[in-house]
């Protein structure tokens, strides 16, 4: 006999303070009655089916399952939005929903659902079930939080804005991928964050960071650019000297957080030059003190 769930709805991209508090209701809920904890998204995003193109993500599917079973749901379910899905009505959307054990649902004030987004939270009570309906998270400046709204911070370098909305700073995952060893020859040595293609690369510059190995989090500082003193070419990587480290991390998994935009990337007239100038970065990286979120 298939459990009955309790089923977060929504695509819960970057899993900000506004999903957390949805998937957390959605933990109380299935508590208070004996039911499994689930949450609903879509492996790819909504639109790009219906429209041809896809906001660039926050994180990977993989990441946001990781973070959404963080909050203490149970389970995740992850569909494939295509042609079929595409053209449910609200009604169909609903017993689809059923026939996966749903008995309850929670869901955010703006929620859509069905064909051309028709639906919201009442068509659920003429359904015969019953929604929880979470309000939409405010920040202290009463801005609605949103994933939104946390891509136009990193587009504008705003990376304490952005781990605001999100309760922790704003991270790329990836791998150690081969570089340029321009870094090695001024004393820098850097890693190259090889990440998936479809995620937000935050603002092109110098920002003060964190790298994550292995569970263990280390300071750094970290290029997001095209590297012009040594380059012509328009290819943007990410770049990493992390403090007070050495080894071979090339093929490794890691993570990079972005705590703070530093500056501009600069063309510098030599090597010398730029060596100076990250001298001072890593000395504003040391001195910098984190925030504490949510």
């Amino acid at each position: 006999m298939m459990n009955k769930k309790v089923f977060a709805l929504g695509f819960f991209d970057g899993v900000h303070i506004g999903h957390a508090a949805i998937l957390r209701k959605t933990v109380a809920v299935a508590a208070e009655r004996g039911l499994t904890s689930a949450a609903l998204t879509f492996r790819t995003h909504p639109r790009s089916f219906v429209l041809g193109i896809s906001p660039r993500m926050l994180t990977t599917l993989e990441r946001r399952t990781e973070l959404i079973r963080q909050t203490g749901v149970a389970e995740v379910e992850a569909l494939d939005f295509d042609a079929e899905t595409a053209a449910m009505g609200p009604q169909e959307f609903i017993e689809m929903l059923r026939g996966r054990g749903c008995s309850y649902v929670v869901c955010g004030e703006s929620f859509r659902f069905g064909r051309n987004a028709s639906g919201s939270a009442a068509d659920f009570a003429v359904c015969g079930m019953e929604a929880f309906v979470c309000p939409a998270v405010k920040s202290a400046d009463g801005d609605t939080v949103s994933s939104t709204a946390i891509r136009r911070f990193a587009d504008e370098g705003e990376m304490e804005r952005a781990a605001a909305f999100l309760g922790r700073p704003f991270t790329l995952d990836g791998c150690v991928g081969s570089g340029f060893r321009i870094g090695h020859t001024i004393g820098f040595p850097t890693i190259n964050l090889r990440c998936d293609p479809d995620l937000l690369i935050p603002r092109r510059g110098v920002y003060v960071s964190n790298v994550v190995l292995d569970g263990a989090r280390f300071r750094a500082v970290t290029n997001v650019g095209t590297r012009p003193t040594f380059s012509t070419a328009d290819i943007v990587s990410i770049e990493s000297y992390i403090l007070d480290f050495s080894g071979d991390l090339y093929g490794k998994k890691c993570s990079v957080e972005f705590m703070k935009y530093l500056r501009s990337e600069q063309t510098f007239g030599d090597a010398e030059a730029l060596r100076r100038r990250i001298a001072l970065d890593v000395k504003e990286a040391m001195e910098f003190e984190e925030a504490h979120y949510v």
